[in-house]
């Protein structure tokens, strides 16, 4: 197991690699008046919530690329 990296103050990530992005709202947002979520109303919210888990998945690649350049994959 690699050892996690020491940060100096010199050495620090950018801060867009290091801050979560804004959560989708909750499915039930997506319903609007109706009584529960319809089909794509679900398909809307698992979109966004999908590409929100994605973005930040990558941003810990980055992150992990920033302190371990020399890891393999």
């Amino acid at each position: 197991m690699t050892p996690a990296p020491v940060i100096s103050e010199a050495v620090k990530p950018p801060r867009s690699m290091v801050t979560v992005g804004v959560m989708p709202p909750a499915p039930s947002a997506y319903a609007g008046k109706s009584a529960g979520l319809s089909p794509d109303a679900l398909l809307r919210h698992a979109t966004d919530y999908g590409a929100w888990c994605q973005a930040n998945a990558a941003k810990l690649k980055a992150l992990e690329a920033f302190f371990w350049p020399q890891a393999k994959e």
